[in-house]
């Protein structure tokens, strides 16, 4: 069974760091894969081996990059609703140094993080996606300040997202937009048009933000921009 999971966490110096996983899981619960994690402050990935067992709801895993002493994880898995397949996700239970921080992973099986041609990183479609169709649902912890990356659900309600929602670009001309769950409030990209694999999830902030956290310039190819 292929598992490929993203997520950040901050390391202790204050870094944030983002996680790309790719597992596989054999039918005796043997875990093999690899981990690419990129740093902030420079975008340089590193990666490393992963091996472990599946037990239970667990994964314990060995994490082991170039020149560093292996260290060991616990990984809970936690089933979830996709629009687009079984997904899970996962908040890492131990481990030492920075691993013990809280650590929050999604798996959005119609998606893949990889380098935007306008943003850095980016969330781009693995399958196609029908008009209306959600692409991308937006969770995570929720709070009364807004952040670079915060989506906001009330005037003093923000949600930081968890996974693919944390690398979803702006852009002037979106190929998606917000649509809100009216029980849970929380935010929801569907597609605005049919969009086919390859194509990069992007939504118009300016559409949910009364102002933008911090400022950036917009490098999306529409003829007359927003930001």
């Amino acid at each position: 069974m292929p598992v490929h999971l993203i997520g950040f966490h901050v390391a202790l110096d204050g870094t944030r760091l983002y996680d790309r996983v790719a597992l596989t899981i054999d039918e005796d619960g043997r875990v093999g894969g690899t981990l690419d994690r990129i740093a902030e402050r420079d975008g340089v990935p590193h990666r490393a081996e992963l091996r472990g067992l599946l037990v239970g709801e667990r994964l314990a895993l060995m994490l082991e990059f170039d020149g560093v002493s292996p260290s060991g994880v616990m990984l809970d898995l936690v089933p979830e609703v996709c629009v687009h397949g079984a997904a899970m996700s996962g908040r890492i239970a131990g481990g030492d140094g920075e691993a013990a921080l809280p650590y929050v992973m999604a798996h959005a099986p119609a998606a893949r993080l990889d380098r935007s041609p306008t943003h850095g990183w980016g969330t781009v479609l693995v399958t196609p996606v029908a008009a209306g169709e959600t692409v991308v649902g937006i969770d995570g912890p929720v709070g009364a300040e807004q952040t670079p990356y915060s989506f906001r659900t009330d005037d003093n309600r923000h949600v930081e997202p968890a996974g693919y929602g944390h690398f979803v670009n702006h852009a002037c001309e979106p190929s998606c937009e917000i649509v809100y769950d009216l029980e849970t409030a929380l935010p929801t990209l569907v597609a605005l048009r049919d969009l086919a694999a390859g194509d990069e999830v992007t939504f118009d902030y300016t559409r949910t933000e009364g102002q933008l956290a911090g400022s950036f310039q917009c490098r999306c190819p529409a003829l007359v921009h927003k930001v």
